[in-house]
């Protein structure tokens, strides 16, 4: 396939994103990103909040939100305790700097001709360095809540089976690399994800780790990309 790189794609979607701060039972907080919206130019925008409710054509979903952060320096994250009461879905979405995963994410879109995806994670937590990122995850662990960082928890289910419909019969595309330690996270959203119809580039290390969307070499990033769409089909 040819490789469109990232100036062109920029031209054709925008990413927007949920930042938040989840507030913990020891009055500490964690900086958050529950979901990703990646949207082609034909989806409005105008409310970018709306896209929140919208059906994506597909999900993916991938290990954490790494360093990603609004475009508006002066964004304020909103405060979040969980679990959270009422049934709205709707959630407060702000342009944000896609990164080379995101990309190879809309690589795969531009051949299957989808127009949202939305980005899910294992782990809300933003932190681009996955040592420093599990870390945090076992840290959170022994906090009271700590746990709900991450949408397949129990508490968040409802968030969750909403953020997982699809307005097309698409498998669910999983990225989350292979480090691991993050089996414990892997294994609560395969049982989240039940029956659901999964597509990935698997690992050797482990049946519950997958390869990741994109690594350093631009090979690599090929590789992946024919590897993935040749599973989808």
């Amino acid at each position: 396939m040819d490789f469109i790189y990232a100036a062109e794609l920029k031209k054709q979607f925008t990413c927007y994103g949920h930042f938040y701060e989840l507030m913990l039972m020891n009055g500490e907080r964690a900086k958050c990103r529950s979901v990703l919206e990646i949207v082609e130019q034909s989806i409005p925008q105008d409310n970018p909040s709306d896209i929140s409710e919208r059906k994506p054509d597909v999900v993916v979903i991938m290990m954490n939100p790494g360093s990603s952060h609004p475009k508006d320096i002066y964004h304020i994250d909103e405060e979040i305790n969980y679990p959270r009461s009422g049934a709205c879905m709707r959630k407060q979405l702000v342009l944000t700097q896609p990164d080379n995963t995101q990309y190879q994410i809309m690589r795969v879109a531009v051949q299957k001709g989808w127009k949202h995806i939305r980005v899910l994670n294992l782990s809300d937590l933003r932190d681009p360095r996955s040592g420093s990122f599990l870390q945090k995850v076992d840290a959170l662990g022994g906090i009271i809540g700590g746990h709900m960082h991450s949408i397949f928890s129990q508490e968040r289910t409802a968030e969750c089976v909403h953020s997982l419909k699809r307005s097309r019969p698409t498998p669910i595309l999983l990225g989350w690399g292979q480090d691991v330690g993050l089996i414990p996270l892997a294994e609560q959203c395969m049982k989240r994800l039940d029956r659901e119809p999964v597509c990935t580039v698997s690992s050797d290390v482990h049946p519950l780790l997958n390869a990741h969307p994109s690594p350093m070499l631009q090979s690599k990033k090929l590789l992946w990309l024919d590897s993935i769409l040749a599973a989808i089909g």
